[in-house]
């Protein structure tokens, strides 16, 4: 077995023998410790530092979002002004903004047929209809994208380009400039939710960075830092669009992000803290990876750049809840396909590996071992 170089997570009690590749979460490096410790009296014992457990800010001071754009930068490639971003209580914070913003009550919003578990749920929050678009090994079809435009009339597209949740799918620049194109014919407005960009250094510029006039950009901490950071940055395509958008919520603190947390966040990003964070998960996340396409390599996977989930699709005879459903008895949790459909249509035979959950690199192994035993014979 390998030897992991990564801790379980603080208070965290799971049966021995359950190994969980179901929760898309971030392992934890062991000097997330150390910066935590180093961090917490230099936020404390700034001057008023109290006024930090008092007010919070609707989008964020001045000073979060000239941190954020700091944090962004190398998604865009160029300095983003930070009149254009706001800080929220996490990634659902700012897309539920956005459907409600953006797209509005009985509104259709466009997806992936395949998408992350809860933009439905969101959806529904919203009270906003949902549609999903033919993907490829890019991710949406511009050719679907651009025929739904001009037969629902959608109010906005919601993608996830980078390393895409399910199928690890990321998307060449070319790609997005096509999908931005036909958003601006149509006047339809991008969300690009991105929480691995920052992980990935060889991906691609954010849309919002190709076609900023179009394309709102949403950039959550939960997977590059820490699960337990709600904060994520939203980049509007100009400040008149933030306040026309987000302004109609400013009395609602909902979505407001904790002041101690983001001034924890401007901390570890000025300090350099998060991107070594941020380097330490990349490099475990590359182990896991490896670890997966070694252990499971007559199988049909795909792991992703950023190495937080892989995606198996199963034979034709192999049904993927059955399959999910025999790998729970032997103690092994995964998502089937179905988890991620949007809309109707019959979900592929696939089910989600999330290799970052395990605390170890270890669970990791036993986990594939299980399931690469029940691929081999299934019956």
């Amino acid at each position: 077995m390998t030897q992991s170089t990564i801790a379980s997570p603080a208070g965290r009690q799971e049966p021995a023998d359950i190994i969980d590749f179901m929760r898309s979460i971030p392992p934890v490096p062991p000097i997330l410790s150390h910066h935590l410790a180093e961090a917490l009296p230099r936020v404390g014992g700034k001057p008023q530092s109290g006024l930090l457990l008092r007010d919070a800010v609707p989008g964020g001071s001045a000073e979060d979002r000239r941190v954020g754009a700091l944090w962004l930068r190398p998604r865009f490639r160029s300095d983003i002004p930070p009149e254009r971003i706001i800080v929220t209580n996490g990634t659902q914070s700012a897309i539920l903004l956005l459907l409600e913003g953006l797209v509005g009550q009985n509104g259709l919003l466009l997806a992936e047929r395949l998408s992350y578990g809860v933009i439905a749920d969101l959806a529904r929050r919203a009270h906003v209809r949902i549609a999903g678009l033919a993907i490829d090994d890019e991710g949406i079809v511009p050719e679907a994208f651009e025929d739904a435009c001009r037969r629902d009339g959608p109010k906005a597209l919601y993608c996830n380009p980078t390393d895409h949740n399910p199928t690890t799918s990321v998307a060449s620049e070319g790609r997005r400039l096509a999908l931005a194109a036909i958003a601006r014919r149509h006047g339809v407005p991008i969300i690009e939710d991105d929480p691995l960009g920052r992980l990935d250094r060889d991906a691609p510029p954010a849309i919002a960075a190709l076609a900023p006039d179009i394309a709102w950009h949403v950039g959550g901490l939960t997977k590059c830092l820490a699960h337990g950071l709600r904060v994520a940055y939203l980049v509007a395509p100009s400040a008149a669009d933030l306040d026309r958008v987000v302004g109609p919520a400013r009395r609602l603190s909902h979505w407001f992000a904790a002041p101690l947390m983001t001034a924890l966040v401007a901390d570890w990003i000025m300090s350099g803290a998060a991107e070594a964070i941020c380097a330490a998960i990349r490099e475990e996340t590359g182990a896991r990876r490896r670890i997966a396409l070694g252990i499971l390599e007559k199988a049909d996977l795909r792991c992703g750049p950023s190495g937080m989930h892989g995606w198996l699709r199963l034979p034709e005879d192999i049904r993927a809840d059955a399959f999910a459903a025999r790998l729970a008895e032997r103690g092994v949790l995964v998502r089937p396909a179905g988890l991620f459909a949007v809309g109707e249509g019959q979900a592929p035979q696939a089910v989600r590996l999330s290799l970052s959950a395990p605390p170890d690199r270890q669970a990791v192994e036993l986990g594939l071992e299980r399931v690469a035993a029940l691929l081999a014979s299934p019956a």
